[in-house]
C-alpha cells in the first residue's frame, strides 16, 4: 500500500499564558485546553480524555490541545486524562475556565534503575522475543469478533507550522472483527462532514499526487490510494488491525515481517493507567532509508497498547535537489544532505473487557508540490505606425516584478520571430514593470490579424525570453516545490461493541473520495459527540 522507491521553561510559560489569555473566535459553547509536560511545558499531543463515568471522550491534538461541548462543565463532570508515560489524572470541568485556553500539566513517569526488580533465577526476555510473543498473541488480545465505534476523522495539510485544508467528519465504523479483510468487509457511516472554511485554503496542495508530471510528488516513496479516498488509505495504515496484510514498509506483514525487518532493543518500562508496559525501540537502516520507532506491549498479558513508526530520507528531497522550470531545464542548486521524513504512523489500542479496541491513529507523510513562479510576463504587445504594414515597431513585455536592469537589458536574453523567421533587435528600454523591444527598422509584419495598436500577441509573432532575473533574484519562469505534511487522523469518541450494523446502503463509498458525494446517514444521538477541530493558526 505504501512503498520506498527502489531509488532508494519560564519564558515559554510566559509565552503561553499570553497566548492563552482569551477565547477570540472561538465558538463558546466549548471548553479548551491545552495538554503539557509538567518539567518542560512541551505539547503531549495523542492523550486520551474521557468523561468520567461516561462511555465518550476524545484524543488531544497534536499541540496538546483539546476541546470539550460546556453541556458537560454545567452537568458538573469530570475528566480522566491518561497517555502513555505519564500520570493520569483527572479534573473537574468546573474549574476550567469557558473564557480562556486552560493549561493542563500531567507528570511524566520516569523509571530509575533503582527501582527495576533484578530477577537474577530467570533469564529476562529479548526485546525481540518480546515482540514476538505480542505478534502471537494477536488473536486472543484483539477482537475476532464484530464491533464499532463513533469517531472524529480529519484529513489536513501543514506548512510551517500552520493549518491547511480542514476536512473533517464524523462517522461510525462497523468492523466485523481482525479476522476478516478490513478493507472488502468493514462498513464505515458518515454522519457529518465539512470542509473548514475557518481555516485557509492552499489549492495546489490540495491536488491529487501527481507523478507523471512531478507536480506533487513524495521523494521516493509513492502512496496507493484507492479512489483518493484518506479515509480508506488510513485504514489501510493500521499494521494491527491488518495484522495479516501487507501495509507499508517496512512493517509489511505485521505477524512475518515485521521481526525479521527490524532490530529492537529495550527501553526503561513505562505505565498507562498504572498497566506497566515494555517500551521497545524499532531501528533499522537500509541505505539512505532509516526507520525510528517504539512499540509498548503490557508486560503481563503481551497487548500492544502502541505502534510509532517513522521512515526518513537521508537523500535530498525534491525541493531540495531540483527547481523545475517550464522549459524543463533543471537549475542547479547546492546539495544538502539533510535526512527527510517519508510517512509517520502513530496508533494507539485501549484496553475494554480484557480486549484491545481502536483508540486513535495518525498517518503524517511529506509531500512536496510545484509553487507557481515567483517572477513571470503579464503580456505582450505589439507597437507599430502603421495598421496595414507594421513598420517602425516594438514588442512591449508586461511582468508581474520589475526585471533587473542588467539581465533586461540584453539582447540575448529574447527571441523573436514571426512566422519562424527570427527578428532582430535593434534597441532595449526598460521602465518599472514593462520592456520595450524595438525591432529594427527594416524589418515589416505583413498581418490583417493585428488591427490595434492593444493586440496581444499570440501565434505569429513568438517571444521567448531567459535568464532575466527580477530585483528580488527570482528567475523567470522558475518554479520551486513547497514542501508540506499531510495528516489523515481517525479518533475514538465512544465504543459501541454490540452495535448492530444497519440494514440500508448508506455506507461511505471506499472507492470515491471522502469528502464528494459521500451518502450521509441519520443519527439520532449526533449531539452527543463533538468535532475536535483544532485552534485556528
Amino acid at each position: 500500500m505504501y512503498s520506498i522507491s527502489n531509488k532508494l521553561g519560564l519564558f515559554f510559560l510566559l509565552i503561553f499564558l499570553i497566548q492563552s489569555n482569551k477565547i477570540e473566535g472561538q465558538e463558546a459553547e466549548f471548553i479548551y485546553g491545552k495538554l503539557m509536560n509538567s518539567v518542560d511545558k512541551t505539547p503531549i499531543p495523542f492523550a486520551t480524555i474521557l468523561i468520567k463515568n461516561k462511555a465518550k471522550g476524545l484524543i488531544s491534538n497534536i499541540d496538546g490541545g483539546f476541546k470539550v461541548p460546556s453541556k458537560f462543565q454545567k452537568s458538573g463532570d469530570t475528566l480522566v486524562i491518561s497517555s502513555i508515560g505519564y500520570s493520569s489524572k483527572e479534573i473537574p470541568l468546573l474549574s476550567l475556565d469557558k473564557n480562556l485556553i486552560n493549561p493542563i500539566t500531567l507528570i511524566e513517569i520516569i523509571e530509575r534503575l533503582d527501582e527495576v526488580v533484578l530477577i537474577s533465577y530467570k533469564k529476562r526476555s529479548s526485546a525481540k522475543e518480546i515482540v514476538q510473543i505480542a505478534l502471537d498473541k494477536i488473536p486472543e488480545n484483539y477482537p475476532f469478533i464484530p464491533f464499532s465505534y463513533v469517531g472524529y476523522y480529519r484529513d489536513y495539510q501543514m506548512k510551517e507550522g500552520k493549518y491547511l485544508n480542514l476536512n473533517e467528519a464524523l462517522m461510525q465504523v462497523f468492523d466485523s472483527g481482525f479476522g476478516v479483510n478490513d478493507l472488502n468487509e468493514t462498513k464505515t457511516r458518515i454522519y457529518q462532514y465539512k470542509n473548514n472554511p475557518f481555516f485557509p485554503t492552499d489549492t495546489i496542495a490540495a491536488k491529487p499526487y501527481d507523478y507523471s508530471n512531478r507536480r506533487k510528488v513524495i521523494s521516493n516513496a509513492t502512496i496507493s490510494a484507492p479512489g483518493g479516498n484518506e479515509f480508506t488509505i488510513l485504514r489501510l495504515s493500521d499494521a494491527l488491525r491488518n495484522y495479516n496484510l501487507n501495509s507499508y514498509d517496512f512493517v509489511n506483514r505485521l505477524d512475518v515481517n515485521f521481526v525479521i525487518n527490524h532490530e529492537f532493543n529495550l527501553l526503561p518500562d513505562t505505565f498507562i493507567d498504572n498497566i506497566p508496559l515494555y517500551s521497545i525501540d524499532i531501528y533499522k537502516t537500509l541505505g539512505n532509508i532509516s526507520v525510528s520507532g517504539k512499540i509498548f506491549i503490557s508486560k503481563s498479558d503481551f497487548k500492544i497498547y502502541k505502534i510509532q513508526y517513522a521512515v526518513y530520507d537521508k537523500k535530498k528531497s525534491v525541493g531540495s535537489r531540483k527547481k523545475l522550470q517550464t522549459d524543463s531545464n533543471l537549475s542547479k542548486t547546492k546539495d544538502k544532505n539533510l535526512e527527510k521524513l517519508l510517512y509517520d504512523i502513530t496508533l494507539e489500542y485501549q484496553l475494554h473487557k480484557g480486549i484491545m479496541y481502536p483508540n486513535y491513529i495518525s498517518f503524517k507523510n511529506s509531500f512536496e508540490s510545484l509553487q507557481p513562479p515567483k517572477f513571470f510576463p503579464l503580456d505582450a504587445k505589439i507597437n507599430y505606425t502603421n495598421r496595414k504594414k507594421l513598420t517602425y515597431n516594438s514588442i512591449e513585455l508586461a511582468f508581474n516584478n520589475t526585471p533587473l536592469l542588467k539581465d533586461a537589458m540584453k539582447k540575448g536574453n529574447y527571441k523573436i520571430s514571426y512566422n519562424d523567421k527570427k527578428l532582430k533587435i535593434d534597441r532595449i528600454e526598460v521602465k518599472n514593470n514593462i520592456v520595450l523591444l524595438y525591432l529594427n527598422k527594416e524589418m515589416v509584419f505583413d498581418s490583417i490579424k493585428m488591427q490595434s495598436s492593444s493586440e496581444s500577441v499570440y501565434e505569429d509573432v513568438m517571444v521567448k525570453t531567459k535568464n532575466i532575473k527580477d530585483i528580488y533574484g527570482n528567475v523567470m519562469h522558475q518554479q520551486e516545490y513547497g514542501s508540506y505534511n499531510q495528516y489523515r487522523e481517525f479518533f475514538v469518541q465512544e465504543l459501541k461493541v454490540n452495535a448492530e450494523k444497519p440494514l440500508d446502503t448508506l455506507y461511505m463509498l471506499k472507492t470515491e473520495p471522502i469528502f464528494k458525494n459521500q451518502p450521509i446517514a441519520p443519527f439520532k444521538n449526533l449531539s452527543d459527540y463533538w468535532m475536535n477541530t483544532p485552534l485556528k493558526n
